[in-house]
Parts: structure tokens; sequence; C-alpha cells
């Protein structure tokens, strides 16, 4: 029987997922912002289910390679997250060629997302990195 105790990360990150996607979704509600956001390209859940998933593959890599050798996880982590990064990229670009007037807003919106879900990844690749097994 598999260890579910080693895919803690990723639940961790689910629940990082859900909570901050409420947060956010709050604060632009109490700022006024909620109907904009019927007009970005990416929804909010959209967005951070798309980071999420990228996120979730990542560490599941990471736990992979941690369970085969311990020492190449950070190369692994860098290496990974370097791919995420373009495929971010290619994932804001239709966000990058509208012109509306919120599209600053949204281009914000994204790289504070992308920020959140790195930020994340970084410290869970650190448990996974320091957890002795």
């Amino acid at each position: 029987m598999m260890n579910l105790k080693q895919y803690q990360p990723i639940l961790s990150l689910l629940l990082f997922s859900a909570l901050t996607l409420l947060v956010h979704k709050c604060f632009m509600y109490v700022i006024g912002l909620d109907q904009l956001e019927s007009q970005f390209v990416y929804a909010l859940p959209r967005l951070y289910a798309f980071f999420f998933l990228l996120s979730a593959v990542i560490l599941f890599i990471l736990i992979k390679v941690n369970q085969a050798s311990s020492t190449h996880v950070g190369l692994t982590f860098i290496l990974l997250t370097t791919f995420k990064m373009g495929v971010a990229y290619i994932f804001l670009k239709p966000i990058l060629h509208t012109n509306l007037p919120h599209s600053g807003f949204e281009k914000a919106t994204f790289l504070i997302v992308f920020l959140l879900f790195l930020a994340t990844e970084t410290l869970l690749t650190i448990r996974i990195i320091n957890n002795k097994q």
C-alpha cells in the first residue's frame, strides 16, 4: 500500500489554493471589482486551477525524484519551474494582447497569482528536501 503521507505537500497546495482563491474573491468583492472579473480573459477560478495543476504536477514529480535520489530534487525543481514559467507565459499571451481599460489590473492579478504559487511551491519543495524519510 502506498504511503499517503508523502503526498502531503499536494494536499497542502490544494488547501492553500482554495483558501487563497476565496480570499482573492472576497477582496475583489470588498473593493468593488468583482464585476470586472467577468471581463477578464481568465476568471479567477480558472487561473487558480491552471496554477494549481501546474504546481501539483511539479510537486508530484519532486516527490518521485526525492524517492529515487534526494540530491536531485533542487535541480529538478529549478528545471520544472523554468518550464512552468514558459507555460505560464503562453497562458498570459492573450492578456498581454488586450488593450482594455482593466488589462493592467488583470496582468497584475495574473502576476500575483503566479508569485503566490511560486512561493508556495518553493516552501513545499523545501519541506520535501528537509523531510528525512
